[in-house]
């Protein structure tokens, strides 16, 4: 009992930390020009030369990694409430501290999102663990399933890169809700969080590190995550933390399970209660997205961000933190 309390303890305190660094990188993107998705190598230079964005990269990174060992050791019953806390505790804070505002229908949605990421995750509790052999680990040499996994993950973040940079020029502009960034950078990251999955169960499987870097998913991570990285900046930039990382989390949990069926080789639930959770958790993630506003409402940022947002695009101005 005490054992299990203690890694309860730990993925709390890993998941609060995960969500903390979404609201550095907030913090991070009010400091910056404007941040412009056609342009992703400068968007990754500001990233990369910016302190306050590298102190948020390692505070999701240790989260993420705690994470794991925490909830390995977790039954989903009890991780999955705790996940969907601290995604709550996140919007307090962004509410509390960041003076966003949400409506009663956006709270609503997110109140959906909260409980699909829940029966979502609980809906695997009877899954069985893959094994190698039933992974692409082939497909550096045989590219094209991968590539079909991928290709919506990247043209959807490279659709809201494009449509929110033509949305946000013109002074009678509506900028793009967060909601549609989430969607763009929560399926890079189901897709990066499956090769992460994927590296684990390679390894677990041959013990072999040459496996690993032969198969495709070092390099799934790596790119995935990259751009996910860069369309969460440019979001945060531009929109609220609360829509963003509730979005992204939900849409990344969906990605990851719908990529799985492919990657790894696994299947709808056959049995009635993780079938009923699995596709109440879609349906419920389906209604709240079709709920969410497609633009973001003057002031719903909060007064800081009206004060700190974005420089007229051209200018170079630093925006003052």
């Amino acid at each position: 009992m005490g054992h299990d309390l203690g890694y309860a303890a730990l993925a709390f305190v890993a998941t609060t930390v995960y969500y903390i660094a979404f609201l550095v990188f907030r913090v991070s993107a009010r400091r910056m020009p404007p941040l412009r998705g056609s342009r992703p190598f400068h968007v990754a230079r500001l990233m990369l030369t910016d302190p306050v964005w590298l102190g948020g990269g390692l505070l999701l990174f240790l989260g993420l990694g705690y994470e794991v060992v925490a909830f390995s050791a977790l039954p989903l019953p009890v991780a999955q409430p705790i996940f969907a806390l601290s995604l709550v505790l996140l919007i307090g804070c962004a509410v509390r501290f960041l003076g966003e505002r949400l409506s009663a229908l956006e709270l609503a949605s997110v109140a959906l999102f909260v409980l699909a990421t829940v029966l979502i995750g609980l809906s695997a509790g009877s899954d069985a663990e893959p094994r190698a052999d039933a992974t692409l680990t082939g497909t550096l040499t045989a590219p094209w399933t991968m590539l079909a996994i991928c290709a919506p993950a990247v043209a959807a973040a490279g659709l809201v890169w494009l449509v929110g940079d033509r949305r946000a020029s013109g002074r009678h502009a509506r900028r793009l809700a967060g909601v549609a960034y989430g969607i763009g950078a929560g399926a890079c990251a189901g897709l990066a969080e499956a090769g992460i999955r994927g590296i684990s169960i390679v390894y677990a499987d041959t013990g072999s590190v040459r496996a690993v870097l032969e198969s495709a998913y070092p390099y799934l991570t790596v790119g995935l995550a990259a751009i996910a990285l860069g369309q969460l900046q440019v979001a945060l930039q531009r929109c609220r933390v609360a829509i963003v990382a509730v979005v992204l989390t939900v849409i990344g949990r969906t990605y990851l399970i719908v990529s799985s069926t492919v990657l790894f080789g696994e299947e709808w639930p056959d049995d009635d209660l993780p079938f009923a959770l699995r596709t109440g958790g879609f349906v419920l993630a389906l209604v709240a997205l079709v709920m969410f506003p497609r633009y973001e409402r003057p002031g719903a940022a909060g007064p800081a961000a009206a004060r700190n947002g974005p420089a007229p695009e051209g200018k170079g101005v630093r925006a003052v933190p």
